[in-house]
């Protein structure tokens, strides 16, 4: 397993490719993240879910065996074809950009549950991402998880990905709930916000 990312920007899908291929993971998925979401998300079966910048879809995968209707969406072809691989049961997988719209097919305000783990701070417009989400994708009363790494000021000159403290507080701005809470073994903020119902 490679220890260090791929040189290439990360709002370049060739980076995401030679990261799926590569074995690196950004921020993978911590005990104490998952226990946080399963403990935020208790009876969740039967509902619909997309997991926005899938990867390689392991956590799209514990969503589907929480009990959810879940489809992975990532923009890397290399990521969604791994996820196809790694993948026992025919669990839906979408090659799309999300910074160009929203996944092809979608039915407005179906959606129960949008994940995003590490992928808004990366699109070129993030807020954009969260408006469709709220607006297009989650029915009322939906609810989008995210989670970013905290970032400093200075890092968010020198760097692409994570958000700021100032950045993180505006997320609940035009939602109707949102919480927060910073896990303690990584420099991760877990949001979850709420669409108005």
């Amino acid at each position: 397993m490679t220890t260090s990312p791929p040189r290439l920007a990360p709002h370049d899908v060739t980076f995401w490719d030679l990261v799926a291929t590569s074995g690196w993971h950004l921020h993978p998925l911590s005990g104490e993240e998952l226990r946080y979401f399963e403990s935020r998300f208790p009876t969740l079966r039967g509902r619909k879910a997309i997991d926005a910048g899938c990867g390689t879809g392991g956590f799209t995968r514990h969503l589907y065996a929480a009990g959810l209707d879940v489809t992975g969406v990532d923009w890397s072809p290399f990521s969604i074809a791994l996820a196809r691989e790694a993948t026992p049961c025919p669990l839906p997988y979408l090659v799309h950009d999300l910074s160009v719209g929203d996944p092809p097919g979608l039915i407005a305000r179906s959606v129960d549950l949008v994940v995003c783990r590490q992928t808004g701070s990366l699109l070129r417009d993030p807020d954009e991402l969260l408006y469709r989400i709220r607006t297009n994708w989650l029915r009322p009363g939906g609810q989008l998880y995210l989670s970013e790494v905290r970032i400093t000021d200075h890092e968010a000159r020198t760097q692409r990905g994570g958000m700021t403290e100032q950045q993180l507080a505006r997320l609940g701005d035009g939602w109707a709930h949102a919480t927060r809470h910073d896990l303690t073994s990584q420099r991760i903020a877990c949001v979850i916000l709420r669409s108005p119902a």
